[in-house]
């Protein structure tokens, strides 16, 4: 078994991705292949070669996913997109192959030890909930349903993604914000200032602008993205969930979802949810009169606090009451120390050594590095920690295998978040 981890390339990003995540799928193909071809008798081969197929079929997925999400080439991303295609339709056409669920059914779990009884008895019920056991026109109609809704998800996602709103306001308006914001962000030759959605902006105007309409407007704008557009591909998303789940004999999609958490049933989530927020009501109500009245002190007749002012009163009470401020505070957490810091803990935590290598990523803001333990290398990390024009704006993370089924071991693991603020 190789030990080394995935590579990924310098140059070709286009050849190397679609070699990838296609060869990915053909070694998934081929494994099925052979499952369809195997015998039934044989319940460890039978789950061994679902086990190598599935580990294909995930790592392709997991690569298209990523790229169409953080790669700062757009022609990258729109052929990451129709990857990510490529492999729902993949695994939607292995989901409702009933010659497939017909090999693992026939196996006996009689003489399996626990995980692999656990294995096979999740492998059926993912079939069923596929609607396998459908009669043709049903999973005809799912099928339809299933690439639907990839692309509508994908709309949806790419519609909040490139929506970068912004607000013009004077220098004035950014009183109370910290003096590297305000050195990053001078006025254009009109004298205005350009300030966007995107995290390294919002949260700090939202936390420190003293003004309370630039702090609404740039929330009113954040609040927005994706808006009209994701209208419509909302309802309709919801519509065809709604459908798939009828179609599978569930009462709702919460239902159909719930199915194999923990929760169990979308009625326990909505109690949960009830139940956590009548927990909640007294802290609550609690901690928004101590914000009301905060704000009463600048405004007497406010009767209320709406999202734009809870940063920023929640930031004023800290300062005022606690004798912390969060400008000062943050001097003391520098980027590269604090990311040093949060791997010192973790390798503690879990036994763990963090070893920095110098090897091609996506963009020079990426960090890699090689994990260990008792001396063994484990996996790689990628750390993808900062915003950029194209990229998913939010907290993310992504695992895939490192070259086939046959390496599993060590693991690639690709960290994404746009929230280092």
């Amino acid at each position: 078994m190789s030990s080394e981890p995935l590579a990924l390339p310098a140059a070709e990003w286009p050849d190397w991705l679609g070699d990838y995540v296609r060869g990915r799928l053909r070694t998934a193909a081929e494994t099925m292949e052979q499952l369809k071809a195997a015998t039934p008798g044989d319940t460890a081969g039978v789950l061994g070669l679902w086990n190598d197929a599935d580990i294909a079929l995930r790592g392709a997925d997991s690569a298209a996913h990523l790229f169409a999400e953080v790669h700062p080439d757009s022609e990258v991303r729109t052929l990451a997109e129709e990857l990510v295609h490529e492999v729902d339709r993949a695994r939607t056409d292995r989901d409702l192959d009933r010659a497939l669920y017909d090999i693992v059914a026939a196996t006996d779990s009689s003489n399996l030890d626990e995980v692999s009884a656990r294995m096979r008895e999740h492998v059926l019920r993912d079939f069923r909930r596929s609607g396998v056991d459908r009669d043709e026109a049903t999973r005809d109609r799912l099928r339809e349903i299933s690439e639907r809704l990839t692309v509508l998800e994908q709309e949806f996602g790419r519609a909040i993604r490139d929506d970068v709103r912004s607000i013009r306001v004077s220098p004035d308006e950014l009183d109370g914000l910290p003096a590297d914001f305000l050195t990053s962000h001078p006025p254009a030759a009109d004298g205005l200032v350009t300030v966007t959605t995107d995290y390294p902006d919002y949260l700090p105007l939202r936390t420190y602008a003293r003004d309370a309409a630039a702090r609404r407007a740039l929330t009113v704008e954040f609040e927005s993205r994706g808006w009209p557009a994701n209208d419509a591909v909302l309802h309709e998303i919801l519509d065809l969930r709604a459908e798939k789940a009828a179609l599978l004999g569930f009462d709702s999609w919460p239902d159909y979802d719930a199915d194999v958490k923990m929760i169990g049933s979308g009625h326990a989530i909505a109690e949960f949810i009830e139940r956590i927020a009548s927990a909640a009501d007294t802290a609550g109500r609690r901690d928004l009169e101590t914000l009301l009245a905060r704000r009463r002190e600048d405004e007497p007749t406010a009767t209320g606090i709406d999202r734009s002012e809870v940063g920023y009163y929640t930031e004023l009470v800290r300062r005022e009451q606690y004798d912390v401020d969060a400008r000062e505070v943050r001097r003391y957490f520098d980027f590269p120390r604090v990311r040093a810091g949060l791997l010192e803990v973790t390798g503690r935590l879990f036994g763990l050594e963090y070893r920095p290598v110098d090897v091609p990523r996506w963009h020079e803001d990426v960090t890699v590095y090689d994990v260990y333990a008792d001396g063994e290398r484990r996996g790689r990390i990628y750390l993808d920690l900062h915003p950029r024009e194209g990229k998913y704006k939010h907290a993310r993370n992504s695992t895939s295998s490192a070259a086939s089924p046959e390496n599993s071991c060590p693991r690639a693991c690709w960290c994404a978040t746009s929230r280092a603020d």
